[in-house]
């Protein structure tokens, strides 16, 4: 009996401390900028910064998704590559305005036509994401143009 009432005050305290961080459960808004890239190397920098948690200032996960297929990369589509990132190392916020930001580098995979197009730039799609207790959220679109040939 000791063991069972042991065992429900401790779930219920990870309980209210999870609901607990949050101010508020609203949406969080990020947005996503295209720092670079190199039509040689194919290399993509991108920086997504989070202007509103959502009174979440918890971050569970952050990362970003992109696609040559879907337009709207997401976890939930099959065609989307999801990348997590690390908290710790690649995530930071900024002094002077109090955003978390995260950054990453990227070289897009070169991608030969197989149903016949004969267009000679593939258009890869990002989408920065962050993942709080209120949920996941994602930036908008950022388009990334590549030359087929090198």
């Amino acid at each position: 009996m000791k063991k069972a009432s042991f065992f429900f005050i401790m779930a219920l305290a990870v309980i209210i401390g999870l609901f607990a961080s949050c101010e508020r459960y609203d949406t969080a808004y990020i947005t996503i900028e295209k720092n670079s890239f190199n039509d040689t190397t194919r290399i993509v920098n991108h920086t997504a910064i989070v202007t509103d948690d959502g009174g979440c200032p918890r971050c569970i996960e952050a990362g970003y998704c992109f696609s040559y297929i879907d337009p709207v990369p997401s976890h939930t589509q099959f065609y989307s590559t999801v990348v997590p990132l690390i908290f710790d190392s690649l995530m930071t916020y900024t002094d002077s305005t109090k955003y978390l930001t995260f950054s990453w580098e990227r070289q897009l995979p070169f991608i030969e036509s197989a149903d016949g197009d004969e267009t000679d730039t593939l258009l890869y799609f990002f989408r920065s994401y962050i993942t709080t207790n209120a949920g996941t959220f994602y930036s908008k679109v950022d388009t990334v143009k590549v030359p087929r040939s090198y």
